[in-house]
């Protein structure tokens, strides 16, 4: 859902995040047929929830420009796009293009039609670019050549003037040696936002499989432990399956465990059973923790009490 709402206004995947929370407000107001036809919200909240503040995911949206923050001839409303919903207060979620910051409004009228052409916006900026060698190109016309500088051996010393020379030749066309706009600024830090979500894969994540863990000699340290953990605490009795009896498979879990700074403390990995592969009425009849009730407990005390039993 998420996507095809990126993809509906050409949006850049850096608002991956956002289109995911809308989606995720949307599909909470939905009927579903696990809840009766209910909508996730009005199971939870016992209310029936409104759905005619809803918009397109997108879209261009206008907000009133209070009088205090601009003159007589400066817009009354400035242009956003629509990137989500209020969370606990009616209100919609703005992206201002100008400032690259999400703000919250309520006051926001609405062009569902239209959408903001990005493809528009990188090729203006990529435009103005200014290449660093055509900066030092428009540098070095306006020197003047080292010939001329420099009097040659035997040439008459240059003529001083009282008066300070007039000056007739218009720099105003010519751009500092080495600048740089905000608008070049803006066209890499775009860059950046883009391809945000793929230092998601820098991360290191721990094994989902015993042959991805075995390829490590820290993770087959962990496992070792944890055989040597179970054949000393005698967890299991290696016995013969019997007949008509179908057992149940293991799998290893592993995990990184950090301090309160981030740092591995150690890696451990744990020998589980498979139970998730029973089916109840087939290989169990009912469910229940093996937890002590507190009458059973007082119960025991009491009778120690009376019996001089010790108890362990």
């Amino acid at each position: 859902m998420a996507r095809s709402m990126l993809k509906d206004k050409n949006m850049p995947k850096s608002f991956w995040a956002e289109a995911v929370l809308c989606a995720v407000y949307l599909q909470n107001r939905c009927p579903t047929k696990s809840l009766d036809t209910k909508t996730p919200h009005e199971a939870w909240s016992t209310h029936k929830p409104s759905v005619s503040h809803l918009r397109v995911f997108g879209s261009i949206a206008y907000i009133k420009v209070p009088e205090a923050r601009r003159t007589k001839l400066e817009d009354k409303g400035e242009k956003c796009i629509l990137v989500g919903y209020g969370d606990r207060t009616m209100g919609y979620r703005l992206y201002k293009p100008t400032t690259k910051k999400v703000i919250f409004s309520r006051d926001v009228i609405f062009e569902e039609n239209e959408s903001w052409n990005w493809d528009q916006t990188k090729a203006s900026r990529s435009a103005e670019l200014i290449p660093e060698e055509e900066t030092r190109e428009v540098a070095t016309e306006t020197q003047t050549p080292r010939d001329q500088q420099t009097p040659q051996r035997g040439s008459p010393s240059p003529q001083k003037y009282d008066t300070p020379l007039p000056i007739d030749r218009d720099f105003s066309d010519m751009r500092p040696r080495g600048t740089r706009s905000l608008e070049d600024l803006y066209e890499y830090t775009e860059q950046v936002e883009e391809d945000l979500t793929l230092y998601c894969l820098l991360m290191t994540s721990d094994p989902v499989s015993f042959e991805e863990a075995n390829q490590e000699g820290k993770w087959r340290s962990a496992m070792d432990d944890e055989i040597r953990s179970i054949e000393k605490n005698k967890t299991w009795e290696l016995t013969n399956l019997p007949k008509g009896r179908k057992a149940i498979g293991v799998k290893w879990v592993y995990k990184t465990k950090r301090n309160a700074k981030g740092e591995v403390q150690r890696y451990k990995a744990r020998l589980v059973a498979k139970g998730y592969k029973q089916k109840e009425g087939v290989n169990y009849g009912e469910v229940f923790a093996l937890v002590s009730r507190l009458e059973t407990i007082r119960l025991l005390i009491s009778l120690a009490a009376q019996k001089s039993w010790k108890i362990y």
